[in-house]
């Protein structure tokens, strides 16, 4: 243990080598004791034995700094505008914590996670700012600068050491979709255009909200949990249900709306037999397997019933297709795609339940004939 108060006394030989020896062992051992140094200047160093730190003067010479813990070297200050190949650090106050669990809290002191990124910002949401939000931003932003077409980010997660992946990746170009990867073959993404893919990573033309494509089983179930209950409602652009889908322990149910609230000027229907007479019930092989079915034209049920058939007879729209395949180097894109337009058919569809009401009609009054006739049988017979 040793200090100084690094004057040196005007003495002869002998005392001044000494002096000079006990200033040499202070300095080399940081000044180690129990207690404070007497004499004390700016920037000096104390080892202090009593509490285990290193300490240092501060620049007014007013105060001592801990610096670390002497028998494990651990650091107890904070640095400002620490300056390093690998970190500028600017901030004014605590940053980064990493506590005795290894757990690494950004922006708080007491990390709750592995990783545990804080922020206080009120600001709402808005997806049409330029980082989806105005304000101080994004919480955790991740960016690939390479500036190119190919170029990607992605997040990986592993649940154990040397097994597959999933991934959540943002793809690359200047309008990237956003992809889910699981097991090394991607599973859905949500394209640029907000359309959800899954099982495949282009959506059907038409450009509809989502496109799935089923697996060995199927494509969707969806599964109530009440014994019964609404497994899909449809809405008008008004919020107005006009129609649904719902099931029962046993049964289920399509239906469309047809409360009389929602109607008016109704009138019976006349002339039901000759409409009937003008449907054409036909049986047909379907071209894309030859199977055979009884049922309509969609084109001429719909001269005779025009709500039952959707689209018109010989449309045709545009349709987008891969020209030539991306050329792909592991999961980096090399070339992309060249994409394409072509006309294809655009098919009528039919409903065959709005031909019910034609055909009750049609029955009631051939009923009524009958019962008409019956009646002048009688009469002829009496």
């Amino acid at each position: 243990m040793a200090e100084h108060d690094y004057v040196i006394a005007n003495q002869n030989g002998a005392n001044t080598r000494s002096d000079l020896n006990n200033a040499l062992a202070a300095i080399v051992s940081n000044n180690s004791k129990a207690t404070a140094p007497t004499t004390t200047y700016a920037y000096m160093w104390w080892a202090d034995t009593a509490n285990d730190i290193l300490k240092q003067r501060n620049a007014a010479d007013s105060a001592w700094i801990s610096i670390l813990t002497l028998s494990t070297g651990a650091p107890l200050a904070t640095i400002a505008n620490f300056t390093s190949t690998g970190i500028d650090d600017n901030a004014t106050s605590t940053a980064i914590t990493i506590d005795s669990s290894e757990r690494v809290g950004f922006s708080t002191t007491s990390p709750q996670a592995l990783t545990h990124i804080y922020a206080n910002d009120t600001t709402a949401y808005d997806a049409t700012a330029t980082d989806g939000q105005r304000g101080t931003g994004a919480t955790l932003f991740i960016e690939n600068d390479a500036n190119d077409n190919l170029s990607y980010s992605q997040i990986a997660l592993q649940a154990r050491t040397g097994y597959e992946y999933c991934r959540i990746v943002a793809t690359g170009g200047s309008a990237p979709d956003l992809a889910f990867v699981v097991n090394n073959a991607e599973s859905m993404r949500i394209d640029s255009s907000g359309n959800v893919l899954v099982g495949t990573t282009s959506s059907y033309s038409p450009n509809y909200r989502m496109s799935i494509l089923g697996g060995s089983s199927g494509g969707v179930i969806i599964r109530n949990a009440a014994a019964t209950g609404n497994a899909i409602v449809f809405q008008n652009s008004a919020a107005s249900t006009v129609g649904l889908v719902s099931t029962n322990n046993t049964t289920t149910t399509y239906s469309t709306s047809s409360d009389y609230r929602l109607k008016e000027l109704d009138v019976p229907m006349e002339g039901s037999i000759d409409r009937l007479k003008l449907l054409r019930p036909i049986n047909f092989a379907w071209k894309v397997d030859g199977s055979r079915t009884d049922g309509f034209l969609a084109h001429e049920a719909g001269e005779v019933v025009p709500e039952c058939a959707t689209g018109t007879k010989d449309a045709m729209r545009d349709e987008e297709y891969e020209v030539t395949p991306a050329v792909m180097d592991g999961e980096t894109v090399v070339t992309e795609a060249v994409m394409g337009t072509r006309s294809v058919p655009d098919y009528q569809g039919i409903d065959q339940s709005k031909l019910v009401p034609l055909l009750v009609a049609s029955l009631q009054e051939a009923v009524a004939k009958i019962e008409a006739l019956e009646a002048r049988v009688t009469a002829l017979e009496v």
